[in-house]
């Protein structure tokens, strides 16, 4: 997903091609949930990598199959504190497209399975800011800042979150 995400398309499909490895390796030793975990990763860099080649509508159908697929698998104690939810990336890749009302519902629907995200606060804040829903941003922003009460960053979206509270 870091490669194609970046613009190295080759680099992607390689990797890409390394992870359908992966997966056929668990699946022939009976490893099925970490092999359907893996498509789930497989189906994401599938929907990055289109996104990169400038086909939207594939990037959104591969990212909706990987949170789809994510959603309906079991959850391993492994797996409770994924590093980006693929709700949370399905927000991401539908504020890129600018479409930030349909981002706003998969950032909600992403804090809904992993609360307390501070990404998944900051996306659904801009989501909610850029689809002209001002009370659900300001509603975000706080719940981030309260998430952060005790940080002491300069984070981007700290700063960006003081900034547009304090002009509310």
């Amino acid at each position: 997903m870091g490669a194609a995400r970046s613009g190295d398309t080759k680099q992607a499909e390689g990797d890409i091609a390394k992870l359908g490895e992966l997966r056929a390796a668990l699946e022939k030793s009976n490893q099925t949930y970490w092999a359907e975990q893996v498509e789930v990763q497989i189906l994401a860099a599938h929907a990055w990598l289109a996104q990169a080649q400038g086909n939207a509508s594939e990037a959104a159908k591969f990212m909706a199959a990987a949170a789809d697929l994510e959603d309906s698998s079991e959850k391993h104690v492994a797996m409770e504190n994924r590093l980006y939810p693929m709700r949370e990336l399905m927000g991401d890749l539908l504020m890129l497209q600018g479409e930030p009302g349909a981002a706003l519902y998969a950032y909600e629907a992403s804090l809904k399975a992993a609360p307390e995200r501070l990404r998944g606060y900051y996306g659904a804040a801009k989501a909610a800011a850029a689809s002209g829903d001002k009370a659900k941003a300001i509603a975000y922003y706080h719940k981030l800042g309260q998430l952060t009460t005790s940080t002491r960053s300069d984070r981007p979206e700290l700063k960006e979150m003081k900034l547009y509270l304090a002009a509310k």
